[in-house]
């Protein structure tokens, strides 16, 4: 049953501050004097949240949350977030997808470290990869739903994970951890200051050999920050990262036969049959002018550059058993090799006063963005070669895209308890693509106007109500490089629209205790699909998210905390004909309908402390598709792959012990999925003949112990 949701429709919305890309915070002056603030000043997850959020449901996570846990990768963090999930490939240095509101990470999310966007348009549409970031460099994470900040436009209509790093401070940090599969994690962080010259270096290095066979990964990063004041007016910030990657992946096996442990082989006898590598080089500078004590300028200038290759092949040993066809008919390994450069550079203008007696806000700015020639290429490498190339790329593209933009907001605050926000961007796209075997080249142009509008009323100082309105956009079939989507010049395709409405509060009605509710209603206007049957990339109708978020955080007694937030969605075509197939009504695949979150830890001063944390997603699809054609006709048998089937629901428990000696040291104890069950992460290709489908699994039951040691915090 359809779940019913009412949203109110606002003319006004959403406010100020220079945009998040080219923001510096000013965090505590040391690791040890971070304090959170009381529940009245803090939103439910219990960080800071900026004024320019107060009127949407985003989350915000500090440092203490992200590096006192243990994640598998970096990503997830996110799923502290209500209703946010993880898509786990299994491939190691792979990036998995993150998805909220029904959107995933390939084309409707963006990710930014200190303004870098972390997308790779090299590979699949735009990946986003976390492990490039360090957690224990982590200040903040913002987490966004939906198309609600004006400062965000192309890849932002799902949401935006906002990553700000620590630049300000004087400490020293060591965390270091050991665990099941011989994992071993290093990070490290060390901040001076003085009144001139703030310096922050930050490093990671991780390896683990994977509780799957032929799963190693390693991969080293490295980070340095310096922010200089030149007056009281002038302040100036360079930042730089590198980033190695290297890993082999076990591949997807039979679900059949249930080789969680086993590993797809290339023949060869060298027993690396998937895997892959990359380097990514990073470079910001930023920079702010005060003008007036209530106006001031921003610029900033960033550039990446990414290299990655990616060995990947099919279960051949699977198929022969199951269907016993000769080797020769099994697919061929594939190498992707794709190279990404970006620059990117703004500037913004931000004032703030009072206006008629009443403070108000402004901020206008322009930004632009490109991808210069992005080469992708492939090649073919036959059975019992291992990652030998033969001959030329069977397939070799290059593309390139340009993105400048204009933004603004106004604030104002009509009445004391009454905060009105506007907003509004303007995106050009332009792009360009070749197809080097060929000669063919085709161009695209696209334009996009965003209005943004939000409300907050305060009658009490316990008790904010808050909605808005969000338009955003999608780059149509995905931007991926390729003869289909955005560079298909013959569909004549159309970006896709993204219109988000949000209605929910947020109470403390005790120092103690939080409540925080949220409704919305997303839907989505050219939508595109992949037909199943021809493979072309059509524009066939609307799509329709629709849920509600619920969240609750107590400190009942000293020490003691309580977090647990809940999650209901529905996510469908709405009106959707793809082909001669009506997916009208039919389910979005990989969206669970419910997701449900409970923490309960304790943090003494010093001494014995811990959590506990309990996690489940519920009834997701994998496919959800009609059996027959608009004209009455069934499916063909070999078109079965794509008839419904569903994914088994998926539960985890961790539990940390941790002692704390003081400021300075603290060791952690963690057992990860104690219940020890290894859930399917991601599968595809159901076979109408066999019922046998490819899939890689979770990871199963995990002990890590981990020391921090913090030298220069204060006894």
């Amino acid at each position: 049953m359809r779940l019913k949701l009412i949203c109110l429709s606002l003319l006004i919305f959403f406010g100020p501050n220079f945009p998040i890309w080219a923001q510096e915070s000013q965090p505590p002056e040391s690791f040890a004097e971070a304090k959170p603030a009381s529940l009245e000043t803090i939103d439910i997850r219990g960080v800071l949240r900026r004024d320019e959020l107060k009127s949407t449901s985003a989350t915000v996570l500090n440092n203490e949350m992200v590096t006192e846990r243990v994640f598998y990768q970096t990503l997830d963090m996110i799923n502290m977030s209500p209703g946010v999930s993880i898509i786990q490939y299994g491939e190691a240095g792979m990036s998995p997808q993150f998805q909220m509101r029904g959107f995933f990470s390939r084309n409707d999310m963006a990710m930014y470290m200190d303004g870098i966007p972390l997308h790779d348009n090299g590979h699949a549409a735009g990946f986003t990869d976390s492990t490039v970031v360090i957690p224990i460099e982590i200040e903040s994470v913002e987490i966004i739903k939906g198309p609600a900040s004006v400062y965000y436009g192309a890849r932002s209509s799902g949401g935006t994970i906002a990553v700000q790093s620590i630049k300000h401070g004087n400490f020293t940090r060591l965390d270091l951890r050991y665990g099941s599969w011989n994992d071993i994690d290093a990070q490290g962080i060390i901040a001076r200051e003085n009144e001139k010259l703030a310096q922050v270096y930050a490093f990671e290095i991780f390896h683990s050999d994977g509780y799957r066979d032929n799963s190693d990964w390693d991969r080293k990063v490295v980070s340095g920050r310096w922010t200089y004041n030149f007056s009281d007016r002038f302040q100036a910030s360079l930042n730089v990262r590198a980033y190695n990657s290297e890993w082999d992946s076990a591949g997807y096996v039979s679900a059949k036969l249930n080789t969680k442990r086993g590993w797809v082989n290339d023949g060869s006898g060298a027993g690396n049959g998937n895997g892959g590598k990359r380097d990514r080089y990073d470079a910001r500078l930023w920079a702010n002018y005060l003008i007036t004590d209530q106006s001031q300028l921003t610029y900033y200038l960033y550039g990446t550059t990414m290299e990655f290759t990616r060995y990947q092949r099919g279960d051949p040993l699977v198929r022969f058993i199951l269907t016993n066809p000769p080797l020769s008919a099994y697919p061929q390994m594939t190498e992707q090799y794709n190279k990404h450069q970006q620059w990117g550079t703004g500037l913004t203008y931000s004032w703030k006063d009072e206006l008629g007696g009443q403070e108000a806000s402004f901020t206008s700015g322009i930004t632009y963005a490109k991808d210069m020639d992005v080469p992708r290429r492939t090649w073919n490498i036959p059975w019992g070669l291992g990652r030998a190339r033969q001959g030329g790329p069977a397939t070799d593209t290059t593309f390139s895209l340009e993105n400048p933009a204009v933004l603004a907001e106004f604030s104002y605050q009509i009445l004391n308890p009454l905060n009105v926000r506007i907003g509004a961007r303007y995106d050009w796209l332009q792009g360009k693509h070749k197809d080097n075997n060929t000669g063919r080249q085709t161009s695209a142009k696209y334009k996009f106007f965003s209005p943004k509008a939000g409300l907050i009323y305060s009658p009490i100082d316990s008790l904010d109500i808050f909605t808005n309105f969000g338009r955003g956009f999608s780059m149509p079939g995905g931007f991926n490089g390729g003869n289909n989507g955005f560079f298909n010049d013959a569909a004549n395709l159309k970006l896709q629209k993204r219109d988000q409405m949000e209605l929910g509060f947020r109470y403390t009605p005790l120092d103690w205790l939080g409540f925080e509710a949220t409704a919305y209603r997303l839907k989505t206007y050219d939508d595109t699909l992949t037909d199943p049957i021809t493979g072309n990339t059509v524009q066939a109708g609307t799509t329709l998210r629709q849920g509600l978020e619920l969240s609750l955080q107590a400190v009942p007694y000293k020490d003691w905390r309580v977090t647990a937030n809940y999650a209901y969605s529905e996510a469908e075509y709405d009106k959707f004909i793809n082909g001669r197939m009506d997916m009208s009504d039919h389910r979005l695949p990989f969206v669970p309908r419910q997701i449900t979150n409970l923490e309960v830890a304790y943090a003494p001063q010093t001494g014995l402390g811990g959590r506990i944390n309990f996690r489940w997603e519920a009834d997701m699809l994998y496919q959800d598709s009609p059996l027959v054609y608009t004209d009455g006709t069934r499916i063909p048998l070999a078109s079965a792959d794509y008839l419904p089937f569903r994914a088994p629901d998926k539960g985890s428990l961790d539990i940390q012990f941790s002692y704390k000696f003081n400021e300075k040291y603290k060791i952690l104890f963690d057992a990860k999925n104690i219940v020890g069950k290894s859930y399917e992460g991601y599968a595809y290709g159901k076979q109408w003949d066999t019922g046998d489908y490819s899939v890689n699994y979770t990871n199963p039951r995990a002990f890590y112990v981990t020391f921090i040691m913090n030298w220069d915090a204060k006894e």
